[in-house]
């Protein structure tokens, strides 16, 4: 089945559902019940300095690829490039209906044409797909949807794709979260799987890390929310077996736990919007940012392997003004602490030879109706080096990438 049949699908369903009565117990009688459209069309066109680490054809920029020399000394990486790509653009289906055990009920399916890889680019790929039931006091949302570390009420107000990442969680995870409220305060707790955005191992990018570990990754977060001023404190766990047999086919039950704090604040004063977050994490890898885990001791005999996790710091900074006209500033800096015990040398994951990372994004946005112009200007900085039994980088050198980027919207 071709795109455009999933298009005209699943259009069809929502006319239907927006059209006739619902079955069941209780028949529909409210004309607002059933599935409403919404979305953009967009276009992105980029220009970069040098090779970058990224996703779907450098749409998704994370770092400046390291020094790659070649036989005469040249840098092979210290060449640009540039792309147009409009995969980015978004079909999102809004889902309200009759009440249910006592609870106001919605829910959303959301989609864009980016795949799930790059050998997948155009296909159609499901970003959200939950429902919710909210009670006064109590709301139960159950489905994929942003990780809880992302916090949809505070990320950074950029033009890239990235959306601040691998400084801001960049992840969606199927969960199941239950929140409860008292006045502006909200306390969650969510149980969460992997999918699209999974952990690094012996064997690849995969999610059954996670699932031979027989424990979800557990996050429990309160947040302050008076409408004006946002703020919230967090915690994360997460559990993986890397394997379930050595390499010297003996089965082995070795996990490694992984924690992450997070604290963050949003205020909104008038056009003025300020937004913040710090994070000190372990391995976090599948949320797009750096890190992940070492080997920290291998037995010459079994091959049994016991592992040790990496540890960053995330801080980033968002200053926002304007409406028609909005201008915006964005600073990002991470910082490897390097592995919790000795290792191996052998790692698993993302950045585990940079010391340090920072980037600077200012970015100006032109807003006529459903139009919306922006361009913006992407500096980043990687130093990479080393890392010794520890994980501390030394002697680290820095690389940079600068990314002049205009997008064009058209909201629907």
């Amino acid at each position: 089945m071709n795109n455009f049949s999933k298009i005209l699908i699943l259009f069809s369903l929502g006319l239907i559902a927006g059209i006739l009565p619902a079955t069941g117990q209780q028949p529909t009688s409210d004309p607002s019940w059933g599935i409403r459209f919404s979305g953009f069309v967009r276009s992105d066109y980029w220009y970069d300095s040098r090779k970058i680490v990224s996703i779907r054809e450098d749409i998704f920029l994370l770092l400046p690829s390291p020094v790659l020399p070649d036989q005469q000394g040249n840098d092979i990486n210290a060449n640009g490039g540039f792309n147009y790509s409009a995969i980015f653009s978004r079909l999102t289906g809004t889902i309200t209906g009759p009440d249910a055990f006592g609870a106001k009920t919605s829910g959303v399916l959301d989609a864009d044409f980016s795949g799930v890889s790059n050998a997948d680019i155009n296909g159609m790929r499901l970003r959200h797909a939950f429902g919710r039931l909210r009670w006064e006091n109590t709301e139960l949302l159950f489905g994929q949807f942003w990780h809880p570390m992302f916090v949809p009420k505070v990320f950074p107000n950029v033009i890239s794709l990235n959306t601040g990442a691998p400084f801001q969680p960049f992840i969606r995870s199927p969960q199941i979260a239950l929140t409860r409220f008292w006045g502006n305060y909200n306390l969650q707790l969510a149980m969460i799987s992997q999918r699209d955005h999974a952990s690094d191992g012996p064997l690849g990018v995969r999610s059954d890390y996670m699932r031979n570990s027989l424990v979800p990754n557990i996050h429990l977060q309160l947040q302050f929310d008076n409408q004006q001023t946002i703020w919230g404190l967090a915690a994360d766990f997460k559990r993986l077996r890397p394997r379930l047999v050595t390499e010297a086919n003996i089965q082995t039950a070795e996990t490694i736990d992984n924690w992450s704090f997070m604290a963050y604040a949003r205020h909104n004063n008038g056009n003025l919007t300020l937004r913040g977050k710090a994070i000190y994490g372990q391995n976090l890898f599948e949320h797009m940012m750096l890190g992940g885990y070492a080997v920290q001791s291998i037995d010459p005999v079994t091959r049994f392997e016991t592992y040790t996790p990496t540890n960053h710091l995330f801080v980033w900074g968002n200053l926002t003004y304007g409406r028609t006209v909005q201008a915006s500033l964005f600073a990002g800096f991470a910082q490897n602490f390097g592995t919790s015990h000795t290792n191996t040398g052998v790692f698993f994951g993302r950045g585990h030879n940079i010391a340090y990372m920072y980037r600077i994004a200012p970015s100006i946005s032109f807003v006529s109706n459903r139009v919306q112009i922006a361009s913006e200007l992407e500096y980043t900085v990687a130093a990479y080096g080393q890392p010794d039994n520890h994980g501390i980088i030394t002697d680290s050198e820095q690389v940079s990438n600068l990314r002049l980027k205009v997008s064009l919207f058209y909201n629907f």
